[in-house]
């Protein structure tokens, strides 16, 4: 995974690193600063709290993530002792409160990654993996047949909470005889999810989600008919990425082909156009799908990780390897360079909303298309993330959200988590500055 370094480190960068990673070892302060009532904030009528300990978007196995790179480049330094005390940490967690669900983000997918990355090549473990394992097998099959019997939400398919996420972590797994047909029962869900149904006298993708089924009360208004959602966090871009991936790992169920051009059709169609430049919003509502084109209307795009261009793009270009299609490829470098260029909407160094996450796209997509492309683009990133570090803060990176109990007005949060935290912010820049040697961007099906 060396593809990530670009010339010779900066040392003043790994030295911030490392005065962070020592920095969150205090758990009881850590608790202290992100559990305040002020890193509570609200978006769309939600309340989304700081901290959840069992958690990879905000708890522990994302700082276990950290110490796993960092001990991986600097193994002489003690940080594997560290990820050991606080993977012991989220075992004693679990064993309070309990898994609550299978997926990425909340759930036992993210907990093994966690180990996974760990494991020091899968040398340690092996037993705690093993439980997590049985957890999976045992309720995944629950899962895909709930969802098998109603209608589609976000939270069945996605990268997040769905089994997109879920096989991520699976693939690691795609030879174990054990896992396998697991794998291959996500797998062939997806494939399901692409096949057409009828609404209101047309014909349309099973992943339509109507407008009871919307993630939040203002996108029921806004969509009373239902949506295509098209982002990378909870939209088509996850299904295809993983559909490529498991292609290229020779993990193939019938239709699977197909139903990577399908979605990936759906995607270039639905794309926005101004000139040459190609650009991605988050939602198509029916009657966009209907016109059979997006709309210039309500094109609320914000080129983060979770949502609008840098997804699509990445879900282009495992597509285009797996279908050996070039022109997915090469639409999706376009488009991502334009991408860095013209940024929307991007106040934060975080991962999930903010520059992080656009970086460690742009160093995947090097490693994917195995080219030294984005240099020029990771450079600006990587000084658009420092240019918010703050060396008086415990954590030295805030997360910054737009937030209703301030007015619409951004937000200063305190978060360590890796979804929008600073360890989401540290895994990237040592990226750039060391490469990457564990699987921990695993998390955001990259």
């Amino acid at each position: 995974m060396g593809a990530g370094v670009l010339k010779e480190t900066d040392q003043d960068v790994i030295n911030i690193i490392k005065k962070i990673a020592l920095n969150i070892q205090d758990y009881e302060g850590l608790l202290e600063i992100v559990n305040a009532q002020k890193n509570i904030y609200t978006v769309s009528g939600l309340s989304f709290h700081p901290w959840n300990a069992v958690s990879l978007s905000h708890g522990l196995p994302g700082i276990c993530m950290l110490y796993a790179e960092l001990h991986e480049h600097f193994p002489d330094e003690g940080w594997d002792q560290l990820g050991h005390q606080f993977l012991g940490t989220l075992v004693q967690e679990i064993s309070e409160q309990g898994l609550q669900s299978s997926s990425m983000f909340s759930g036992a997918a993210g907990v093994g990654l966690a180990a996974v990355c760990l494991s020091q090549n899968f040398k340690l473990y092996r037993k705690f993996t093993d439980r997590i394992h049985d957890y999976l097998l045992q309720q995944v099959p629950v899962m895909i047949s709930e969802c098998t019997k109603r209608d589609v939400t976000m939270s069945d398919y996605d990268a997040i909470e769905g089994l997109s996420g879920i096989a991520n972590y699976l693939l690691i797994f795609s030879e174990d005889k054990k896992m396998r047909p697991l794998l291959l029962e996500v797998i062939q869900y997806l494939v399901n999810l692409t096949h057409d149904q009828e609404y209101d006298g047309v014909q349309i993708p099973g992943w339509y989600i109507s407008a009871k089924n919307q993630f939040t009360p203002m996108e029921q208004q806004l969509y009373p008919n239902g949506n295509f959602n098209l982002g990378l966090s909870h939209g088509i871009c996850g299904p295809i990425i993983i559909l490529s991936k498991a292609l290229l790992q020779g993990v193939n169920v019938p239709g699977q082909a197909l139903a990577i051009k399908k979605m990936v059709d759906f995607l270039l169609q639905f794309a926005n156009r101004d000139g040459d430049e190609l650009s991605w919003k988050g939602f198509i509502s029916f009657e966009e799908f209907k016109r059979g084109h997006a709309s210039e209307q309500d094109n609320v795009r914000r080129d983060a990780w979770c949502y609008g261009s840098p997804g699509a793009c990445m879900s282009l270009l495992y597509a285009g390897k797996a279908l050996q299609e070039r022109l997915y490829s090469d639409l999706a470098i376009q488009a991502l360079q334009q991408t860095v260029q013209h940024a929307q909407h991007l106040v934060s160094p975080t991962f999930c909303h903010g520059y992080a996450g656009i970086v460690q796209i742009l160093m995947a997509a090097r490693e994917l298309r195995g080219q030294a492309v984005f240099t020029d683009e990771i450079t600006f990133l990587k000084g658009k993330i420092l240019s918010f570090y703050d060396d008086t803060y415990r954590f030295g990176f805030h997360n910054l959200e737009y937030s209703e109990d301030d007015g619409g007005r951004v937000k200063q949060l305190d978060y360590v988590g890796l979804l929008g935290g600073v360890t989401g912010v540290l895994l990237p820049l040592i990226n750039i500055e060391l490469g990457q040697k564990t699987r921990w961007d695993q998390a955001f099906m990259l």
